[in-house]
């Protein structure tokens, strides 16, 4: 009997779905009777259950690389010209193969739970534990059942495959971008398994915000730089010069990153008040919810977008899910809802858990009116038939006000003490930050930027730069004098002994940076086309750029047809190479920018049109986008930051994610 990777990927899927159902019993047995057996059992089960489909992971990848086109999942999405990498990642590239990734981190993330959660916090981990599996249990059916098993066989094994589709096969981003933004929306299952267990056992204390805290801010992470890839892939494999299009897709990923840092926000009152418990765990089931939405949205076939896979059977499936998510966990909700009294009340207006309600407000307002904007027109369609779009308009007209809000926000709130501020405190505090706004109001006027959005961006910006800058300075006196530390030194120890606290600014310089990129590439962005042959030049925007001429390259996977241009000027020198990529089952061309990437402006040159029979013409359009570079490094700050603020401090580096070792035990 030969080999099979599809027998291999169907039998580990197979195996770990009654494993998944009897972790659930095991789990739930001993969240209620405290039993050390069944605990063990449940551990077994959720590690062996995620060893079984990370190997039905490792069979689809196998099966990928040897181009096993008896699967339909490897002839739909793979071919024998398909370079490796791209044949590797083409595992999420599609419906079937990203529900597998999506099972295979969830898997993980409840073995992690099982062997490093329990033994913590006995009752509440165990019964977190129950939830985990049952969410498992559902992605395993979907992956074991016509729906979306990935190891269905070919009717007609064909010679060679589809290939992958190409928008998905001209850049690296796509190893990084889904996997990102699976990461950020699974592992945000642990939060909720927690809050949902919580409300079971009525527990109203913040024990479960303590022990997943590490998690939500990972995820969270996770996901944010997943959204900023996603843009650069956008950026640079679309052709069109921008990176945010609201499309659906794209504000299905935002807004469960919004309610999250909400979330993260707002879990500080709770620390330091006891209060908004009853609000971060709605948050919490609000932000897990969304993230099933996405989901749906990207895999039902109900929206049209670049992002989106087809039309399948799993839409029904999802939305069922989501709707059971929902009712139970409200339910839930409601019926604790008394035993989830706040111990105080919420400050004066100036006061910093003031500050964090005003900002959880605008940010759930900025979600309400992203979904608005992302279901209505579905909703109409459903009811009355009617195809409405609703664009980028009505998204910046609402949006950007409250980003702009919320920029202020952020600001204010970490210059406020607890409970409430004096007036010598207001001015002592705001006095160089106010003066810092100023200034960049003024820089934004003198370099030229139009429109309040921009200079009031430039303005907050500045204000929040200072906030941060004051707020390390402050810190760093305080180290030195009370340990005598160069101020190296004690910049470090700031970041490794408070990191929570100092990487949460570092993040806040993050964001800042992507705000000022977007207000200047989009105040700023100038464009000339030409229609240019052999030997001409033009100029755009100070930068020469001299057309050399077309030429055609044949490659394994597709045949290009490429615009020798040179970008000259502002320090530049680079030659560029704009394209149209003609992908064998593709049924029109792929553009393919060239861009000349800097700090200060990125040119983006696309091929748009060329002469069909001698190739003596083309039309190239050219972008000259200011600091849109910036936009890339301030999500890598924005996870720099996470990371700072999510290591242990060094006295309790031994806990892990918030979940400390301790001797294996039921009891509480």
């Amino acid at each position: 009997m030969s080999f099979s990777f599809a027998d291999l990927g169907t039998g580990a899927l197979r195996a770990a779905l009654p494993l998944a159902i009897w972790g659930i019993g095991a789990a739930a047995y001993a969240a209620a009777k405290r039993d050390g057996r069944a605990l063990a059992s449940a551990r077994w089960s959720a590690l062996i259950t995620f060893l079984l489909v990370v190997l039905a992971a490792l069979a689809m990848i196998g099966a990928l690389v040897t181009h096993d086109f008896s699967i339909a999942y490897v002839a739909r999405n793979n071919a024998l010209e398909t370079p490796l990498f791209f044949t590797v990642v083409s595992l999420w590239a599609a419906l079937e193969g990203s529900i597998l990734l999506w099972t295979a981190i969830l898997a993980g993330a409840t073995a992690y739970v099982a062997w490093r959660g329990t033994p913590a916090l006995p009752r509440l981990a165990t019964t977190a534990l129950a939830v985990l599996f049952a969410m498992l249990t559902f992605f395993l059916l979907l992956v074991t059942t016509p729906a979306a098993d990935p190891f269905v066989r070919s009717e007609i094994v064909p010679l060679d495959g589809n290939g992958p589709n190409p928008l998905l096969q001209n850049h690296p981003l796509m190893a990084l971008h889904p996997p990102l933004l699976y990461l950020g929306y699974v592992l945000f299952s642990v939060p909720f398994a927690y809050a949902i267990a919580s409300l079971i056992l009525g527990e109203g204390g913040d024990r479960w915000l303590v022990a997943t805290r590490r998690f939500a801010l990972v995820s969270w992470a996770l996901l944010g730089v997943g959204i900023v890839a996603g843009s650069w892939w956008s950026y640079a494999v679309l052709g069109w010069g921008g990176y945010w299009a609201w499309d659906p897709v794209e504000n299905a990923a935002i807004m469960p990153w919004l309610v999250a840092t909400a979330y993260l926000h707002s879990v500080m009152v709770e620390e330091k008040r006891r209060l908004l418990r009853s609000w971060n765990l709605s948050l919490v089931i609000a932000t897990f919810a969304l993230t099933i939405l996405g989901t749906f949205l990207t895999r039902s076939g109900v929206v049209n977008s670049v992002h989106a896979f087809t039309q399948s059977a799993i839409g029904p499936l999802l939305l069922g899910y989501l709707v059971a998510i929902v009712v139970l966990s409200v339910g839930l909700l409601l019926w604790r809802l008394p035993t989830l009294r706040d111990t105080g009340a919420v400050g004066t207006p100036l006061s910093r858990e003031a500050i964090f309600l005003f900002q959880n407000v605008v940010f759930v307002a900025a979600t309400l009116t992203v979904l608005l904007g992302t279901l209505y027109p579905l909703i109409a369609e459903a009811l009355s038939g009617a195809q409405l779009s609703i664009g980028r308009p009505y998204f910046d007209r609402v949006e950007v006000p409250l980003a702009l809000a919320l920029l202020f926000l952020m600001g204010i709130g970490p210059q406020l003490p607890w409970h409430g501020a004096s007036r010598a405190t207001l001015e002592r505090q705001f006095t160089a930050p106010i003066v810092a706004a100023a200034g960049g109001a003024l820089l934004a006027v003198a370099t030229g930027l139009g429109g309040a959005f921009a200079v009031l961006t430039y303005a907050l910006a500045a204000f929040v730069v200072a906030t941060v800058v004051q707020e390390f300075a402050r810190g760093i006196r305080a180290r030195r004098a009370l340990h005598g530390e160069s101020a190296g030194t004690a910049f470090a120890n700031l970041l490794r002994r408070s990191g929570r606290r100092y990487g949460g600014y570092v993040v806040h310089l993050g964001i800042v940076l992507v705000a000022v990129a977007v207000a200047t590439s989009q105040s700023k962005t100038i464009e000339v086309e030409r229609t240019v042959r052999a030997g001409d030049q033009f100029d755009a925007a100070g930068y020469t750029v001299a057309f050399g001429g077309l030429r055609s390259v044949s490659e394994p996977q597709r045949d290009l047809l490429v615009a020798d241009l040179r970008v000259t000027g502002n320090g530049a020198d680079e030659q560029l190479r704009p394209a149209l990529l003609f992908f064998p089952n593709a049924t029109q061309a792929v553009g393919s920018p060239g861009i000349a990437a800097g700090l200060h402006d990125d040119v983006y040159t696309i091929l748009v049109a060329y002469d069909t029979t001698a190739r003596s013409w083309a039309t190239v359009r050219v972008l000259v986008i200011p600091l849109v570079s910036w936009l890339w490094l301030g999500g890598g700050v924005v996870g720099l930051g996470a990371v700072i603020a999510a290591l242990p401090q060094p006295k309790r580096r031994e806990v892990m994610h918030g979940l400390a070792e301790a001797p294996a035990t039921v009891g509480d």
